[in-house]
């Protein structure tokens, strides 16, 4: 699929982006990992990310998380900063950092799953070979339907402070900067 043209910017704290990348360096790097993502969704700001969780699929071309363990993370972040369900971050060791026809669905799942009433989902794509990746994908809906928006990352103290902004896939490689 080619790369559609940076159009939105998404938020991340140093300690989401920090338990990602730690996640990632830990993880079998020919098996896909991931978690959830929390934050909000009215500020496209991730504040927290969690695990993939103990009863968590893992092979090399499918994740599914394990949902209890989620449920858990939600509450936590619920409590801390009233964060919510925002999207989703995964690995494709064996392919290029972005949504593959099955992410799309699945993201679009979503979207269109009136329980949810999500208007935007964040997808956080990496990719561990042959070095750390990171390339953010932001789905909307329209008045003409669902959009693909690739995103830039900006690491942001909070939700509410300043950002330095990130180019596309360099999440692994950008110090936060005053």
């Amino acid at each position: 699929m080619p790369s559609p043209p940076v159009s939105w910017t998404v938020g991340i704290t140093q300690g989401a982006l920090t338990s990602i990348r730690t996640i990632i360096a830990r993880s079998d790097p020919t098996l896909e990992t991931g978690g959830a993502l929390f934050g909000h969704e009215n500020a496209l700001v991730i504040t927290s990310a969690s695990a993939p969780g103990p009863n968590a699929v893992h092979q090399p071309g499918y994740f599914l998380r394990d949902l209890e363990y989620t449920q858990l993370a939600a509450d936590r972040a619920h409590k801390v900063d009233r964060s919510q369900w925002i999207g989703e971050w995964h690995t494709h060791p064996n392919g290029p950092p972005e949504p593959s026809p099955l992410d799309l669905n699945t993201y679009i799942s979503h979207l269109v799953d009136l329980e949810l009433r999500f208007q935007r989902f964040i997808a956080l794509i990496g990719s561990p070979n042959p070095r750390p990746h990171l390339s953010v994908w932001v789905l909307a809906q329209s008045p003409d339907g669902i959009e693909l928006h690739r995103a830039a990352l900006a690491l942001t103290a909070t939700d509410q402070g300043s950002r330095n902004q990130m180019p596309p896939g360099e999440a692994t490689e950008v110090q936060h900067r005053s």
